[in-house]
């Protein structure tokens, strides 16, 4: 899939700017009908309801997913944005938040680690989440998953949220978390 110009992703809302750098660096989009097509189109699929981190009202949710390779590695690339159903303290989001986050991450990217998006081709089974930094409720932050390590079935992942720069750079890191990914027998 192509991205639209402007970064709209069709059925969602404008991207960050960095987010589209992905694609000029040869990035592969990855969305999934479950995120684009809404409640209504879940019920009709069999889902039972909305998204935890990819339905528009979920309180932070990962507007799309890029997939490439960095250095050798497998590495997905989101863009999360922390609504204001995540907040806890004023003006500052839960931790619970970021943790849901890093669980999401991990399996997509065990998902893909092939290099191919595989949906539903296994599951997250460990998720060890070390938060950094606060984030602000009305953030756009990038989240990253990287393959580490396979082995069989097994997939590490280390995950990463961070603030960024319109050029892409990082700014601030906000919580790290490293995953197993266990991939579905074959």
């Amino acid at each position: 899939r192509r991205w639209r110009r402007g970064n709209v992703i069709p059925g969602r809302e404008v991207l960050p700017g960095w987010f589209a750098l992905l694609e000029r660096a040869g990035a592969q989009l990855v969305m999934m009908p479950e995120w684009q097509n809404g409640v209504s189109w879940r019920r009709a699929n069999g889902w039972v309801g909305d998204d935890y981190v990819h339905g528009q009202q979920a309180p932070v949710h990962i507007g799309a997913y890029a997939l490439r390779t960095l250095d050798g590695a497998t590495q997905l690339v989101g863009a999360a944005h922390f609504g204001p159903h995540a907040e806890s303290h004023k003006g500052l989001c839960h931790g619970g938040t970021m943790c849901a986050l890093m669980d999401d991450v991990i399996g997509w990217t065990g998902f893909c680690a092939s290099g191919v998006c595989e949906p539903w081709s296994g599951f997250t089974v460990q998720v060890n989440v070390a938060l950094k930094a606060p984030v602000t409720v009305g953030s756009w932050l990038r989240v990253e998953g990287t393959v580490s390590k396979v082995d069989g079935r097994k997939v590490w992942v280390k995950a990463a949220l961070v603030s960024v720069a319109e050029d892409g750079s990082a700014t601030a890191l906000h919580c790290e978390a490293d995953g197993l990914f266990l991939a579905t027998r074959k």
